[in-house]
């Protein structure tokens, strides 16, 4: 079906489904049932005695509603409101399917040459004329023709109902029907299209319930859960798990007397042959396939395909009869959702109709697992018609388990308590000499249940058919009677006992898209019913795994798609282990996102499981198409990447992305993920060398409870408290491996009595604080492990390693190597690492090959601490090597960086052939462990062209010299490549060594990083201006910790910056006009239009909020701006940028007025003069104002409290709106 069909089905169903909707409730109106209460009987002259029979039966509707809702007439109304809408909605579209194929007279499309009517309204027309004076034109009369001429064999949809009792306006029923009319023959003809109509049915309300989740923490209960959890599964995957699931039963029981695997019959059954068992022969008519969350029916609709085809090699039944066989023997069908289930008995009678126009269609096996049973009288009366001790037992018991059956469906477990009875009325008959149960003895195949004294056996089928007899007899009473309360009930007994029979039997084949939905969006009754009764319950669909496997026979297959994360998450280790250790996983094609076309972001499994011993299964396959390869990016990707892999498997061929291994072998990595892609040679490790924490100890450090109270960067905290009050505190960090500076510190006065003592924190491992170990970060797309020195305490989400036995070195080398980062991301794919992840890895060091690791790791430590010596937001920033660096100007700043960046990552690109040759990993298998994480810069070339000088690392660096001409195609690369030296190298495949130095020589800096650099020089000078570094220079300084850019200051910007340059430089004028160049405007007008704004507060952060040091005051036009060092700010700072700065400013303004009147107090002043004092009068009136606000300020008592954090003392200030540009524009999220 096209997108363009199905967004107007889209469309038109959202559109009746409103028109309905209003439609019903102006009717219920009408019938005294309002939101709010319901209007006595008796009130309502109004009503005719059709209509009151009609309202009774809508009391009774809303009764069964109340029981299930707690008494809420709102909820029960707009649930009676949505299932009538529902029931007619479908009985329209199904009238509308069955009329497009031909098989009822035509009664929706109206054609000219019948006067506008359709055929059945003309035929009627002409048959019964008078009926036409109906207000309809006898259309209603048509229609309930059209409904008994097929209401037979799919009484599902046609039959009356509480659901169908209101008479719709025949304007508004017209309207729906011309709305459905106008999609084209060709999109009801789809197979798809009863599926889509289906899920769009649900889509708005799906929505509003989202909303509720996210606004108002709603729990999902009741009919919201079938509302919520339907999505309708595209076909491919359908294809997919029912050819390898029902297709493979077939195969496995014929072998080569079948041709089911041909392309033409079941594509997608290619099996492995090792995966394959000898599976004894029956019947096709004994073939049994269930969906326990059928929705509306799609899996079953392709398994009649399947079926018919089997029928067809078997030969043994008419082909005329097959549909009817197939439907009556084969599928089985259960949902929440009484619509869906509808649509589902519609697909399949459908599918049974083009198959056999003529057939009779005696029976569809598809049960709602909806029904309201109430207790009290009725349920007495259905007890004593029972004609046993036994019947009575199985009625009692399905009240018992059946009470939330419309939250629970198929989950419950009726079928166990079922067993109990019988065994318990076997045990009776047995202890009273009676003759004993048949040889089945079971319910196992509907053979018999119970053999009684008089030697005559009794079926299940038996006990069923009488117990639904009984409920026959109440409904034709009821009718009788005109009792519509005892009508409903019986049918809600009659559908508890059909469901029964459905869930008390096993399959040959389960398959199910069941629903998703997590457990912290459950309502109360179901979150603990699945937590009760299943294992690793986090969601919803990981139950229904676990019931699949409980409806499949022995040997049978449960093929299911789900969601990914039940594989690899820790919350369901213990449904891994029991999957593993108790049944077969077949076969998997791993989508990972955008397996579905309506829900992008389900990243999802479809999978095949066998109900047997895992050792008679020694290989399993994966289809690994997950979104992050290229090939299977987006949805038609999917579609297309899988026939292509069961073609080139068809071919006889190996694909790439196709991983066949043992299973078995999941059990011996801790908590038992399913790192399929491994492959063996890797998968092996886990069990080959031990597990890190048999060597190591790995700990998870402190959380705080409340970062922002404990936790600062280290320049928010006076220089003063630093060392006396705060310690090291070593978080997550960056990517940089191996080293990096900590720029958080923790309040740790009184050994962190305030941290310890706070509620919400954890001060776990204590012990280990300040221990000199390594940490792995707790968050990122790929693990990085870095020194943790022994003055730290680590974070909860970096994780301490710390050992007697290995060195930290070798640990450094081995944890940020691609070998273990390709590990970890496999034990735990989510961008959180966690400590058992770490526990988990696989170590053993090799005396020989340590050394060299050490050796490499040493060089990578100097390189990282050379880094992070130049940068000013470390702690460990080096002022005077900072200044041996800049006196050749900003380039060489930017090549220093480039180039220890890149020797680091060299060197780290050493360390991995290393770390493989150690483990013993093929030389096939390394180059796809870097498909999705940094590529091995170490196998790039250098250029000897530019004769760089790389021997102080390795000379086992690749060389390359090229032409002239490909030397300058690869400067011109490096020009437009990116910034980053390693993505650079990456992209040309060449060594960022070469990036490094090529950048260099041929000057190939963009205008945007000189800025910045030039920006981090004139940065350092302030700092060198406000005293905050030393590099025993005669640095002019500021006192007061105020630097304006008042030309008439003392300590104006301006002259503080060129004489510390005359300090610092030998060369001033050259250093001032190489940073103007790169800033592309005087250092002055830089420092005070972009340096606040665009460097400053984008260097000095955390998690989002700007936490400058420096901070730019400036009048609200910009006539007055300074600099206010923050560690210099006191009680005393405003009332001196009051009198020191602005008070002499706003006088000598005035002062210059004062003159300007008298020059200009001519007839015909001079126009210079004319605007230089309107331009004066503007500044005296901007700074003026800026003045009386820091008035305000001085009054309010404003200051900075230290203790606050940076953060909360500027907001403070912003409130005044006196910064160059305030907060909300530094930080989009924030407000004042």
């Amino acid at each position: 079906m096209s997108s363009e069909q199905r967004s107007t089905i889209r469309s038109t169903i959202l559109s009746a489904r409103n028109t309905l909707e209003s439609e019903i409730r102006r009717q219920l109106e009408r019938y005294g049932v309002y939101e709010d209460e319901r209007l006595p009987l008796e009130e309502l002259s109004h009503l005719s005695l059709e209509d009151r029979h009609t309202r009774r039966t809508i009391d009774a509707a809303l009764e069964r509603e109340l029981e299930s809702t707690d008494g809420d007439l709102e909820r029960s109304i707009t649930n009676y409101v949505r299932e009538a809408t529902k029931a007619y909605l479908n009985r329209f579209v199904a009238l509308k399917c069955i009329e497009v194929r031909g098989l009822v007279e035509e009664t929706i499309t109206e054609r000219p040459e019948y006067g506008g009517r359709s055929y059945m309204h003309h035929t009627v027309a002409e048959i019964a004329g008078e009926l036409t004076a109906a207000p309809d034109d006898g259309f209603g009369a048509a229609l309930d023709l059209a409904y008994q001429e097929i209401g037979a064999e799919i009484r599902m949809i046609f039959e009356e109902s509480e659901h169908t009792a209101i008479d719709l306006d025949a304007q508004v029923r017209g309207d729906v029907l011309d709305e459905l009319d106008a999609i084209d023959n060709e999109a009801w003809e789809s197979d798809e299209a009863l599926g889509w109509v289906y899920q769009y049915f649900g889509e708005e309300e799906r929505e509003e319930i989202d909303d509720r989740v996210d606004e108002e923490n709603y729990k999902i209960a009741g009919t919201d859960i079938a509302t919520k959890t339907q999505l309708f599964t595209p076909r491919y995957i359908v294809e997919w798990m029912v050819d390898n699931s029902l297709g493979r039963t077939w195969l496995e029981m014929q072998g080569e007397r079948t041709n089911i695997d041909d392309e033409e019959n079941c594509f997608y059954l290619a099996p492995l042959e090792d995966s394959l068992i000898d599976r004894e022969t029956k019947a096709v008519k004994d073939i049994t396939v269930v969906d326990p969350a059928c929705g509306s029916g799609h899996m079953l609709f392709y398994a009649f395909d399947v079926l018919y085809q089997m029928y067809l090699e078997e030969g043994e039944i008419p082909e005329k009869y097959i549909p009817r066989e197939i439907l009556r023997n084969n599928l089985y069908g259960i949902d929440i959702d009484t619509g869906a289930a509808q649509i589902a008995a519609l697909s399949l009678y459908l599918k049974a109709k083009a198959r056999a126009p003529d057939t009779e269609v005696e029976q569809i096996n598809i049960a709602s697992a909806d029904a309201v049973l109430i207790n009290g009288e009725k349920k007495q009366e259905v007890l004593s018609r029972s004609q046993s001790e036994f019947e009575r037992k199985i009625l009692e018991q399905i009240w018992t388990s059946f009470e939330h059956i419309r939250e629970w469906g198929s989950l419950v477990r009726v079928e166990e308590r079922i067993e109990e009875i019988i065994d318990e009325y076997r045990d009776e008959l047995e202890s009273a000499g009676q003759s004993k149960f048949t040889q089945s003895g079971g319910l196992e195949k509907q053979a018999s249940v119970v053999s009684f004294s008089d030697g005559e056996s009794e079926s299940w089928e038996a006990v069923k058919e009488r117990l639904l007899e009984n409920t026959r007899e109440i409904a034709r009473i009821a009718l009788d009677e005109d009792n519509p309360v005892d009508e409903m009930f019986a049918s809600e007994v009659s559908k508890t006992v059909e469901l029964l029979d459905i869930l008390i039997h096993d399959y040959d084949v389960v398959v199910a898209n069941p629903p998703y939905l997590g457990s912290a969006k459950m309502g109360e009754n179901l979150k603990q019913y699945v937590k009760d009764g299943y294992v690793g319950t986090r969601d919803l669909y990981a139950a229904f795994i676990q019931r699949s496997w409980e409806f499949a026979k022995d040997e049978g297959y449960a093929s299911l798609v789900t969601p990914e994360n039940y594989m690899f998450s820790y919350s369901y280790r213990k449904l891994r282990r029991i999957l593993l250790q108790n049944h077969q996983f077949v076969e998997g094609v791993h989508l990972s996102r955008y397996g579905f076309d309506q829900q992008k972001d389900a990243y999802t499994i479809p999978f095949l499981l066998r109900n047997s011993e895992p050792k008679k299964l020694d290989k399993t396959r994966f289809y690994r198409m997950t979104h992050e390869q290229d090939q299977y990016e987006d949805y038609e990707k999917k579609i297309q990447g899988l026939q292509n892999l069961v073609g080139q498997i068809r071919n006889d061929n190996n694909p790439d992305d196709i991983y066949v291994i043992n299973s078995d072998d999941f059990l011996s990595i801790g908590r038992q993920p399913f790192l399929y892609w491994f492959g063996d040679s890797i998968l092996n490790l886990f069990s080959k060398y031990p597990a890190i924490e048999e060597s190591v100890e790995v700990k998870q450090g402190l959380a705080t409870g409340d970062d922002d109270r404990f936790v600062r960067k280290h320049w928010e905290v006076p220089p003063e408290e630093l060392e006396s009050q705060y310690v090291p505190y070593q978080k997550s960090g960056s990517s940089s491996p191996y080293y990096d500076t900590q720029r958080d510190y923790l309040n740790w006065e009184n050994e962190g009595e305030a941290v310890k003592e706070y509620s919400g924190s954890r001060p776990q491992n204590p012990d280990y604080y300040f221990r000199e170990g390594i940490s792995f970060r707790g968050f990122g797309n790929y693990a990085v492990a870095r020194k943790k020195p022994d003055d730290t305490i680590f974070y909860h989400k970096s994780h301490f390693v710390y050992s007697y036995e290995i060195s930290d070195n070798y640990l450094l080398g081995y944890g940020n190597s691609t070998l273990v980062r390709f590990l970890l991301n496999g034990i735990n794919p989510s961008l959180n690492f966690e400590v058992g992840d770490v526990k988990r890895l696989p170590i053993d060091p090799d005396p020989e090959q340590q050394k060299k690791v050490e050796d490499l790791v040493n060089q990578a430590l100097d390189r990282r601490r050379q880094l992070v010596s130049l940068d000013e937001t470390s702690d460990e920033f080096a002022p005077e090597v900072f200044t041996d660096h800049i006196q050749s100007g900003v380039r060489d700043l930017l090549y220093q960086k480039d180039q220890l960046n890149a020797e680091v990552g060299v060197i780290h690109g050493l360390i991995d052939p290393i770390i493989y040759d150690e483990y013993s990993i093929p030389t096939e298998e390394r180059d796809r462990l870097y498909n999705n994480l940094p590529k091995n810069l170490s196998s790039y070339p250098t250029v000897e062209n530019l004769e760089t000088d790389y021997e102080n690392i390795s000379d086992k660096i690749p060389e390359e010299t090229l032409t002239s001409e490909r030397y300058e195609e690869l400067i011109s690369n490096i020009a437009e490549g990116p910034e980053n030296v390693r993505d650079a190298a990456e992209d040309l495949e060449v060594s960022p060594i070469t990036i490094a130095d090529a950048r260099y020589r041929e000057n190939l800096y963009r205008d945007e990083r000189l800025e910045q650099s030039a920006g981090h020089i004139i940065s350092f000078t302030l700092g060198l201006i406000f005293e905050r570094w030393d590099v025993n220079q005669e640095i002019e300084t500021v006192d007061d910790g105020i630097l304006s850019f008042d030309q008439s200051a003392g300590q104006n910007v301006r002259e503080q910056i060129l004489t510390c340059f005359e300090r610092l430089f030998d060369e001033s004028s050259s250093m001032q006009a190489s940073l103007e160049d790169s800033l592309g405007s005087s250092i002055e007008d830089w420092l005070r239009e972009s340096f606040f704004r665009y460097h400053h507060c984008k260097e000095y952060r955390r998690r989002g909020q700007r936490i400058p040091i420096y901070w730019q005051l400036e009048s609200p036009e910009g006539a007055f701006s300074c600099f206010v060092y923050y560690h210099e700010i006191d009680a005393n700072t405003l009332p001196k940028l009051r009198g020191q700065y602005l008070d002499p400013r706003i006088e000598e303004l005035e002062n210059e007025i004062e003159t300007l009147d008298a020059q200009t107090s001519s007839d015909s002043p001079d126009k210079e003069l004319l605007n230089r004092k309107e331009k004066v009068q503007n500044d005296l009136n901007d700074i003026r104002e800026f003045r009386n606000t820091i008035d305000e300020m001085i009054d309010d008592g404003v200051s900075v409290d230290a203790n606050e954090g940076i953060w909360e003392n500027i907001k403070e200030w912003d409130q005044y709106e006196i910064l160059e540009t305030g907060l909300p524009k530094l930080k989009s999220s924030y407000s004042r």
